[in-house]
């Protein structure tokens, strides 16, 4: 099963914020054996919003959006998905009172305008927010699933955690596992180079890459289990290790720097 992660936000676009959700989500879902083959970013627009889910259900089964989920206008996530699947939106009285508990918690009148935020799609999993005032929501339509997410990583992990993560391994029973080969004094040609052969397997695959200072080398494997990816992994980590002898300071180290104090 693969999945495309869409960023919805006018400030990731003029580089005001660093999306750090990307990242997130796309090593949880390697986790659960969930294919992440696109990383789309749209502002806070309508029809380009419903142009990217268009192109991203053309080519995976779930999309995954962060973002826009806000009580103001240009919040516009949940209303263009659930435009999208033909969904209507309707008012929670519950999350209604959970948005004004939250202010209540603080001691703050709750604006007229986090009204918006209790609303929800018909037919749709609601996703508790305990850190925020605007829950999440997962839709399906036609075996095509849309899970949305707050944007602020504070409210996006945990949401995740406590309930995407549940629902979506009752759709995989592999992992995606990767060990990370850092070698030094090497350049990635060169070193792609010498591992020409190993870079055509399926599975494990093999990929080269490069940092400043040094060159890398993914290890990746799909199994049922971690133990069983080190397993399918090892013959081709032996290999490399003796091909690259000399130049390889660490397998899933942090930094050279990190290396060299352990030593």
């Amino acid at each position: 099963m693969n999945c495309e992660l869409i960023s919805v936000g006018t400030e990731i676009l003029l580089g005001d914020i660093l999306n750090t959700n990307v990242q997130y989500l796309s090593k949880a879902l390697a986790s659960l054996g969930i294919g992440v083959t696109h990383h789309s970013t749209v502002g806070d627009n309508r029809q380009r919003l419903l142009d990217t889910l268009e192109t991203a259900f053309t080519r995976c089964d779930i999309v995954i959006l962060t973002g826009g989920l806000g009580p103001t206008p240009d919040d516009l996530t949940k209303e263009t998905c659930a435009e999208y699947f033909g969904k209507d939106l309707y008012p929670d009285d519950r999350i209604l009172e959970e948005i004004e508990s939250y202010f209540k918690l603080k001691n703050v009148k709750m604006p007229e305008s986090n009204k918006k935020q209790a609303l929800v799609p018909e037919d749709s999993i609601i996703l508790e927010n305990h850190n925020g005032t605007a829950p999440g929501f997962i839709m399906e339509k036609d075996s095509k699933i849309i899970v949305i997410l707050p944007g602020p990583p504070k409210e996006m992990i945990p949401m995740y955690c406590e309930s995407v993560e549940p629902y979506l391994k009752k759709f995989t029973n592999e992992i995606i596992f990767s060990k990370t080969i850092r070698t030094f004094g090497i350049g990635e040609s060169s070193m792609s180079e010498m591992v020409a052969d190993l870079l055509q397997g399926s599975n494990p695959t093999v990929a080269p890459y490069a940092k400043s200072g040094e060159a890398l080398l993914r290890v990746t494997a799909k199994a049922d289990n971690e133990q069983q990816a080190e397993e399918i992994m090892k013959p081709v980590l032996d290999e490399i290790s003796h091909i690259l002898e000399g130049y390889i300071y660490g397998i899933d180290k942090n930094s050279i720097e990190h290396a060299t104090v352990e030593l």
